[in-house]
């Protein structure tokens, strides 16, 4: 596998940490993005052995597309006050590599004051979804599968989940969650949007500006990426 190896897969990989105080509707304003914050972020990071070079900003909508094996490497991270976004394809997993799972997992240990969400799509020609959600002190949730298959895996009580945030699982208005759907047919990214109310990364992204970095990956995530994105 060389840098210049062409990637032939298309990928959706964010990881949000959000911390006290709560709030259900932060708005569309968001504070500058803070740089330092965000290079602790990156750094702390299980699939980041070490920051190489910090990159020119860009805005959220317009982050580069990894088109070859050396653009796998690149990793966004945004601090927006209580908010923390991370864009990362090493997070990208395919139910075998659970790389979004194990920084959740590494990231709770980091914050346990944080509510913690993290979101997969990996177009392989069928598509792999995973949705995660991670609460302090309260339930866990995992949704994943491939495409339309039956056999996805369900980890955690979502009804549960969303009355522990003072959320009524079976009077939420106009959301279109569906909780009595088979979880491959749920839209698990308007259940993020119900649990968590809409957060300044839910606005417009165009407004947004997170850091850019170019790292270099564990040996673990490495060989992670090579599986996942050319295996």
């Amino acid at each position: 596998m060389t840098d210049d190896t062409p990637v032939d897969k298309w990928g959706h990989y964010e990881l949000l940490l959000l911390f006290p105080p709560f709030t259900r509707d932060a708005g569309t304003e968001a504070p500058p993005n803070d740089a330092a914050r965000a290079r602790r972020v990156v750094e702390s990071l299980g699939t980041v052995a070490e920051v190489l070079e910090e990159l020119p900003s860009r805005a959220l909508d317009r982050l580069p597309v990894p088109e070859t094996r050396a653009g796998l490497d690149v990793v966004a991270v945004g601090c927006w006050g209580g908010t923390v976004l991370v864009v990362d394809p090493a997070l990208a997993g395919d139910a075998v590599v659970a790389a979004m799972a194990e920084e959740v997992d590494g990231q709770r240990a980091l914050h346990p004051e944080a509510r913690i969400a993290g979101s997969v799509r990996l177009d392989a020609g069928q598509e792999y979804r995973e949705f995660l959600l991670d609460l302090p002190g309260g339930p866990a949730l995992r949704v994943g599968g491939w495409g339309d298959d039956e056999e996805w895996t369900v980890t955690g009580d979502p009804a549960e989940q969303l009355r522990a945030l003072d959320v009524d699982p079976d009077g939420h208005g106009d959301a279109d969650v569906d909780l009595e759907e088979e979880p491959r047919y749920v839209d698990w990214d308007a259940y993020g949007l119900l649990a968590l109310g809409r957060q300044v990364t839910d606005g417009d992204r165009s407004r947004l500006r997170p850091s850019l970095f170019r790292v270099r990956r564990t040996q673990r995530a490495a060989a992670d990426l090579n599986d996942v994105w050319f295996g």
